[in-house]
């Protein structure tokens, strides 16, 4: 016969909350932990993504940056290529400018040369005329001579001999100065007669008949 029913019913009721509420605070800690567990793994997952975030912003912003510095590599690039292309139409021009100067000054030497050339050839063809025309008189006044030498001869037997001599002198003379006439018809493109004249022999042939003359002077 139990003698404190109501204790021992107590007892066992009392036992039997505790279990009940040792398993909630069990299960409460279990909760919690898990709760923690989660958290952490979700903040873990959000820091994973945040560096996850920032290498792909830190790689975008590398690939922007080697992509800025492309470009202006390329923008640097055509620059220095525009600068040689005009640097190379400056030249050329510059060339060009000193060929046309060049050119010019060429032309311009050589018409002035040509204008020397045909004053030259102009003044070589007035001396050329002048000689002939001297010629064609030395022939007329040498014609003439022969004449009065042959009238002379006529009258004085005393000096004909030597103007006989006198009047072949000069009428060979005469006709080295004939012959002297047909080289001034055939002249270079400067005025200068081809065939040389025969200037010592005129000379001389002058020199003879002038001495025979005095000789007849002096009879």
């Amino acid at each position: 016969m139990n003698l404190f029913p109501d204790s021992e019913s107590h007892l066992i009721g009392s036992n039997k909350w505790g279990r009940i509420g040792l398993g909630l605070i069990f299960v409460l800690a279990l909760g919690g932990c898990s709760s923690n567990a989660a958290r952490e793994a979700e903040l873990a997952t959000q820091e994973a993504e945040r560096i996850t975030a920032e290498q792909e912003m830190a790689r975008i912003v590398q690939e922007q940056e080697r992509a800025r510095a492309a470009e202006l590599q390329r923008q640097r690039q055509r620059e220095a290529e525009v600068a040689d292309q005009v640097r190379f139409q400056a030249e050329r021009e510059r060339q060009a400018a000193e060929a046309r100067a060049e050119e010019e000054r060429r032309r311009q030497e050589e018409a002035e040369q040509r204008e020397q050339t045909r004053l030259a050839q102009l003044a070589v063809s007035e001396a050329v005329e002048v000689e002939r025309r001297e010629k064609l008189e030395q022939i007329s006044q040498l014609e003439q001579q022969i004449a009065a030498i042959q009238t002379e001869a006529d009258k004085n037997d005393a000096v004909s001999a030597i103007l006989q001599e006198t009047i072949l002198v000069a009428e060979e003379l005469l006709q080295v100065l004939i012959t002297e006439q047909t080289k001034y018809e055939n002249t270079d493109a400067e005025g200068n007669t081809m065939d040389l004249l025969s200037k010592d022999l005129i000379a001389e042939l002058e020199v003879r008949k002038n001495n025979l003359l005095r000789q007849t002077q002096s009879q």
